[in-house]
């Protein structure tokens, strides 16, 4: 069975610009690059528009203070930031599986990671809310800095990385009704595959009991390629899959849930591969539903 898409109409999501013409690349395809055009021209106006709405959006924040960094308005401000992103970059995004997270509650989501656009888009159509384990590079960007810290976003060395003080802001905000949002692989994947997992979140979702959603995305590659600071449109594919309970499990558990999260991120990753017309990629095997947004 093939995943079927519902027709996605204008929506909201990221990812990086696909790879332009190289050597070696047959005149037809050269020529369709050239005439499309859309990472050359898109590419400024959506840093400039991320750029004002990262500005406005930090200015938001502040004036309402820390003292109400946890409350729905504030998740309304990151969702605009992100819109606003995702609407410049002309990306099309469609998603299913989201009623898995609307019944969660408080839970550690975990997703594959293709491009730096990926946070985005999932702060955007994720529809609980959400504290990013975030690289501690994204915490030295300025006015972007002091909006993120003071939303409760988590700082991470990726290199030498304080567990205790993860595990410390991570378990605040579970406990104040966020979710945190992950990406095991530690880096975004240079080739598109899914890399290995690892144990980070697991452990934190063990040590909160709170479930663990798993959530492959697909696309953001071509709109948002690692490395590069080229944009181009184009569809992205999200979708979330059944929460997997930690209650009763221990420090012991934590190999067998992150190998069996990632098993169902990259089936699910193969099925949106396939369903998008990937080259190579095999036949999709579920039946998932995706909704446009916005």
């Amino acid at each position: 069975m093939r995943i079927r898409l519902k027709a996605a109409g204008r929506g909201a999501g990221g990812g990086s610009a696909g790879d332009g013409p190289r050597a070696g690349q047959p005149a037809a395809g050269r020529r369709a690059a050239r005439k499309g055009g859309q990472a050359s021209w898109r590419t400024v106006p959506t840093f400039v528009a991320g750029v004002l709405a990262t500005a406005a959006g930090a200015v938001l924040v502040w004036c309402r203070g820390a003292a109400r960094a946890d409350s729905p308005a504030t998740d309304r401000v990151v969702r605009w930031w992100a819109g606003v992103w995702l609407r410049a970059a002309g990306a099309r995004v469609a998603c299913g599986g989201l009623e898995h997270l609307s019944a969660a509650g408080p839970c550690v989501v975990v997703s594959n990671h293709q491009s730096s656009l990926d946070p985005i888009v999932q702060l955007r159509v994720l529809p609980v809310s959400l504290r990013v384990l975030a690289m501690r590079e994204l915490f030295r960007i300025p006015v972007l800095s002091s909006a993120m810290r003071m939303i409760g976003m988590i700082e991470v060395n990726r290199d030498s990385p304080d567990f205790r003080e993860i595990d410390t802001d991570a378990a605040g905000a579970l406990a104040a009704g966020h979710s945190l949002l992950a990406y095991p692989e530690g880096r975004i994947s240079p080739d598109g595959t899914v890399r290995e997992f690892k144990d980070g979140a697991f452990i934190i979702a063990i040590a909160g009991q709170v479930p663990v959603v798993p959530v492959a995305i697909h696309g953001t590659r071509r709109i948002w390629p690692p490395g590069r600071k080229t944009i181009r449109r184009g569809p992205v594919r999200v979708v979330a899959g059944s929460p997997l309970q930690t209650s009763g499990l221990t420090r012991r558990d934590v190999a067998r849930l992150r190998d069996q999260a990632r098993d169902v991120i990259c089936s699910a990753h193969r099925d949106l591969a396939a369903a998008m017309g990937e080259p190579g990629a095999p036949p999709a095997g579920s039946r998932a539903r995706f909704r446009g947004i916005l």
